[in-house]
């Protein structure tokens, strides 16, 4: 949330732009994709993820902050780990 400039910097239409966001994707994804099948393992998240949605997801976190004035950075952060969550079994009763 701190790099708000960042943000705008990946959305420039800068050829060295769209070199650092391949060599984000490149070595960040592999290692999402590791933890996120981690952990679905374990059963603590679904496992019906792709590293790229969710970093595509939290990247998109940054859109939008410095115009809207409803932009709220923690709440959009709960549902987007709120929504990593298994689904919970239906109460049998």
């Amino acid at each position: 949330m701190t790099k708000h400039g960042l943000a705008a910097a990946l959305r420039s239409d800068s050829a060295q732009f769209d070199a650092l966001h391949s060599y984000f994707l490149d070595r960040l994804v592999p290692v999402c994709t590791e933890l996120l099948d981690a952990a679905a393992d374990t059963g603590e998240i679904r496992s019906d993820l792709e590293a790229y949605e969710l970093m595509r997801g939290v990247g998109n976190l940054c859109i939008g902050a410095d115009s809207d004035t409803r932009y709220d950075a923690r709440r959009l952060v709960t549902l987007l780990i709120a929504g990593l969550r298994r689904p919970t079994d239906p109460d049998p009763s």
